[in-house]
């Protein structure tokens, strides 16, 4: 859980410090409030975002994010001031310890992303007993490394997030930003939609993955579980196909081939491992390794003793230099059609980089016209209108146009699809890479038996025309080159017998991974998870209904989809069917009904939700008293904060009454939330 116990904030200004110090209660709804717009609500509700590192929920990253306040000008008793440092404290609680936080926000010399952490209450800090670290927050590895701020507050709230799919296949944490946009909303940008302060980070169904983790839905651990399967089945078949490749390189050497599989795998039983065969043909004849060893052996023992060339021996000699030549023919025949080959493939491999780098220009072209039109460029860029600068037509996303008109991508569109024809272009770049490699060393095998061939072929026609009482060339060269085989293939004879099972026991273990994976479920929800969608359900059409929802004459027609886990009404978006009114009253049901189912299924919600300006279009009082009922039924076991502009009479006269009696907490920013510390 996490219970914001109190916050600090201190600006330096050349008249002194101003700043803002409370303390929230426990067990009561908490009311940050003023009569006027600009009394610096928002200002308190971002500094809780901006302490925990949250900030992106509200746009962006780092201080510029916080209102003018923290950053250029504050008022002091009434003049406006320049600030000279701001910086932020929260006192923050799991339930069972306490922390500080200190977060920098301007501070000259001091980055901020830099996040220190004292390991005790906010009024101890500066005790010289009191422990303390320095972490990073918003840099690479924040979320997984030791000093990373996100790593400590994810284990300090105990929240164990889990791993999920991304766009492009690499598995990534569910961020914290991502969870909390589930519970903070925001002022400006919170009541667009649900989630609507969710930062994107390139994860799968995002808001999907939120609410599966808040609910703890089983759904949840069996995506993870398929997602873990498939990764161990594609690796087992890389496995396969690098034992494939490794096998062939090793046994080539012998001119052996692999005999009963193929470089995909499959499934083998342990009875079927004959099957699989290492060897070669001889004379239509196969030999295993052990079999070929054996017939080396009789050849070397055939020829062991030397002898004197045979005159007679010449026809023989005669017609296995015939047989020679044919093979030296057949193998230049072979040499100069994989040099061909290899020709092709570089040729191929040089157009591809070619493209590849005028891609990596149309992605860097189409960054560059984003990040202007982000920063609200007021030049007349035509390729933010999707219009060639140079021909003035419309920009299309393929060299194949369709004769019929068509909507041209957006720029993030765009290089979505350039990314994605860039690693199709990496990959296509590999293969052929892959290729030229196993073609040169094609061509160097075949050289090298070219060579072995062209010096036996020297040798026999030595033997032909030399004296007859000489001793026999070739004979001599045989026997050498047999020795030489026996031993390296007595080396390696061990290694490759043991390779028939090794593809037995990649086979078995890929098909029980497969087993394994067919025996999930295919549409993920246990009935558990069916449970926890009804209750979600109920939860929010109860609260729907108490918030005074009209836009849907049945309330039976607005069910959670067991696809999307969002609001729909018949089966279509929800929000498209309200009214602006409705619209919050949907975010405050659904937002309320998630911390609600819970609590009451054991999810794994953190138990705080935070409301900045939650009476957003002019929302009727009888709808906004019930808003504040319900969570203050829920404060007494969370902790709930609402920053609100009371702004009629009925709602002073609500909101003192919950403070009279002592159900909320209020904090009256009067005129300025800042005043001087």
């Amino acid at each position: 859980m996490l219970k914001i116990n109190r916050i600090k904030i201190e600006i330096k200004t050349e008249k002194g410090k101003v700043g803002f110090d409370k303390t929230i209660n426990n067990n009561q709804l908490a009311l940050i409030f003023s009569h006027e717009n600009t009394a610096g609500k928002s200002s308190i509700i971002s500094a809780i975002y901006y302490g925990l590192g949250l900030e992106e929920i509200m746009g962006g990253k780092g201080y510029k994010v916080l209102t003018n306040a923290f950053k250029n000008k504050v008022f002091y008793e009434n003049i406006e001031l320049d600030v000279l440092t701001s910086k932020i404290y929260l006192e923050i609680s799991n339930g069972k310890d306490t922390v500080t936080i200190y977060r920098r926000g301007k501070v000259p010399h001091e980055d901020e992303n830099l996040v220190t952490v004292y390991y005790s209450s906010l009024d101890n800090i500066f005790q010289p007993t009191v422990k303390s670290k320095d972490m990073y927050v918003h840099l690479k590895y924040s979320a997984t490394n030791e000093s990373g701020f996100f790593t400590f507050l994810e284990s300090f709230l105990n929240l164990n997030l889990p791993i999920v799919p991304t766009n492009n296949d690499i598995d990534r944490k569910l961020y914290l930003q991502l969870i909390f946009s589930a519970m903070f909303i925001e002022q400006k940008r919170g009541w667009g939609d649900l989630f609507s302060g969710m930062p994107h980070f390139g994860i799968k169904e995002q808001k999907k993955r939120v609410i599966e983790y808040i609910l703890n839905l089983d759904t949840f651990h069996i995506e993870t579980e398929k997602t873990r399967l498939k990764t161990q089945i594609k690796n087992q078949e890389l496995e396969w196909l690098q034992l494939y490749n490794t096998t062939h390189e090793l046994i080539k050497n012998f001119d052996f081939e692999i005999y009963g599989i193929k470089n995909t795998i499959e499934f083998i039983e342990e009875s079927e491992i004959e099957k699989i065969k290492i060897g070669k043909i001889i004379d239509n004849e196969f030999y295993s390794t052990t079999a070929y060893y054996e017939k080396l052996v009789d050849d070397l023992n055939n020829i062991k003793t030397l002898k004197k060339k045979n005159i007679e021996n010449i026809e023989e000699l005669e017609k296995e230099l015939n047989n020679i030549k044919k093979d030296i023919l057949e193998f230049e025949s072979k040499v100069l059609e994989q040099k061909k080959n290899l020709a092709i493939e570089n040729k191929n491999i040089i157009n591809l980089k070619e493209s590849l780098s005028m891609l990596e220009t149309d992605i860097t072209n189409n960054k560059d016209a984003l990040r202007l039109k982000n920063l609200g460029s007021s030049k007349n860029f035509n390729s933010l209108k999707n219009i060639c600068p140079t021909c003035q037509q419309s920009i299309a996303d393929s060299v194949l146009l369709s004769q019929n008109s068509f909507n041209v991508m957006s720029l993030e569109e765009n290089i979505n699809h350039l990314n994605s024809q860039k690693e199709l272009f990496i990959f296509t770049i590999k293969q052929k890479q892959e290729i030229v490699k196993k073609i040169t060393q094609n061509i160097n095998t075949l050289d090298e038996s070219l060579k072995k061939l062209r010096f036996l072929h020297q040798i026999i026609n030595d033997d032909i025309f030399s004296p007859s009482d000489s001793y026999s060339e070739s004979t001599i060269y045989k026997k050498v080159e047999l020795k030489n085989e026996i031993a390296k293939l007595h080396d390696a004879q061990k290694i490759i017998n043991s390779l028939p099972q090794k593809f037995i026991n990649l086979s078995e273990k890929w098909k029980n991974l497969n087993v394994s994976f067919k025996k999930l479920p295919k549409n993920s929800l246990s009935q558990c998870d069916i449970n926890k969608l009804r209750t979600l359900s109920n939860y929010f059409t109860t609260n729907l209904t108490n918030f005074g929802y009209k836009s849907s004459s049945n309330i039976k027609d607005i069910s959670i989809s067991e696809d999307t886990l969002l609001p729909t009404i018949k089966n279509f978006d929800m929000r498209f069917d309200s009214s602006a009114s409705d619209h919050i009253r949907g975010i405050w049901a659904f937002t309320i009904a998630l911390l609600q189912t819970s609590n009451s299924m054991g999810g794994n919600h953190p138990g705080i939700l935070i409301f900045d300006e939650p009476g957003q279009h002019s929302i009727v009082y009888e709808d906004i008293k019930k808003f504040f009922e319900t969570l203050e039924s829920l404060s007494k076991e969370n902790q709930i904060i609402i920053g609100i502009t009371i702004n009629d009479s009925d709602l002073d006269s609500l909101i003192t009454e919950k403070i009279d009696l002592k159900s909320a907490q209020g904090i009256d920013l009067k005129t300025r939330a800042f005043k001087p510390l």
